[in-house]
């Protein structure tokens, strides 16, 4: 017997999507830094001499044309594009990404489950210069299924992170044109960021931020709090977007300690909530150079 819910075309996993060159471009570094309200003054080049530096977040400005040939798929794919939200991310630098940058993205759909009610798609990416990877990445997108009587099963599970020692706490505000800017820095034109009607039209209150912008705003208390504005120091971010963050508020985000192994690499972990303390980015954890 069925159980109702429209599921993904498996027949797709393993497919890739490929794009490039896209070039790092000094112009687009300082509009995606103002877009998520940057400070650090190495991506915004007003240090003088110094040589403008992209923030860590910034490799996602490659993926929309990637998204753009999933959606191309998504009738055949079953994949309806405007229930899909992002719901977990992770980022891994292996090398330093530099302005003048020629970088070629590959993209591969690596997973497709069924969680609960909804559908999750997952995908690796690797932004590659020539034939080195520079930034790889996990894109999970879950499929928000519609709602129906009875017992639902669980989404899955949220670690609370461990209550070690604080390292830092930082607040971030999100202005009530976030979405609309943000869009414009990343390429990423999804309208439940940007058009009140068209979120509610699937479910949601308003119009919601980009997580990978909420990631933006968490990684700017890891470098600036714990890696004195030196982003080539962070190796790894990885998040679950728990909730919607919704526009013209203050979030916050607190940063525990969590060790360093044998090699050197120190690990942290952190979370993010809203105003009514509600955690918006949760299982977080990052590892950095010391």
């Amino acid at each position: 017997m069925s159980d109702g819910i429209e599921k993904l075309n498996r027949e797709f996993i393993g497919k890739e999507y490929q794009i490039g060159p896209q070039i790092v471009d000094p112009d687009s570094i300082r509009q995606f830094s103002l877009a998520t309200n940057e400070k650090n003054p190495r991506y915004l080049n007003t240090e003088s001499g110094a040589d403008i530096v992209p923030p860590p977040i910034y490799p996602v400005v490659f993926l929309p044309p990637i998204l753009s040939q999933l959606v191309e798929d998504m009738e055949e794919m079953n994949l309806n594009i405007l229930r899909a939200v992002h719901a977990e991310h992770k980022m891994s630098w292996r090398e330093a990404l530099r302005s003048g940058d020629r970088i070629h993205t590959i993209a591969k759909i690596t997973n497709m489950e069924q969680r609960g009610i909804n559908q999750v798609l997952e995908m690796q990416i690797r932004c590659m210069r020539e034939d080195v990877t520079v930034v790889e990445m996990i894109y999970r997108l879950i499929i928000r299924g519609k709602k129906t009587k009875g017992k639902e099963k669980p989404a899955g599970v949220i670690q609370a992170p461990e209550k070690r020692n604080v390292l830092a706490k930082g607040t971030s505000v999100v202005t009530d044109d976030q979405g609309v800017r943000y869009a414009q820095a990343s390429g990423d034109h999804n309208p439940i960021h940007t058009s009140d009607e068209i979120a509610r039209s699937v479910g949601l209150p308003r119009a919601i931020l980009h997580g990978l912008c909420t990631m933006a705003l968490a990684s700017q208390v890891l470098v600036d709090e714990l890696l004195d504005g030196d982003s080539n120091r962070l190796k790894s971010m990885e998040v679950r977007f728990s909730k919607p963050v919704l526009l013209d508020q203050s979030i916050i985000t607190k940063v525990y300690d969590a060790g360093i192994k044998d090699s050197g690499i120190h690990v942290v972990y952190f979370e993010t909530r809203d105003e009514k303390d509600i955690p918006v980015l949760v299982n977080g954890i990052a590892e950095f150079i010391e």
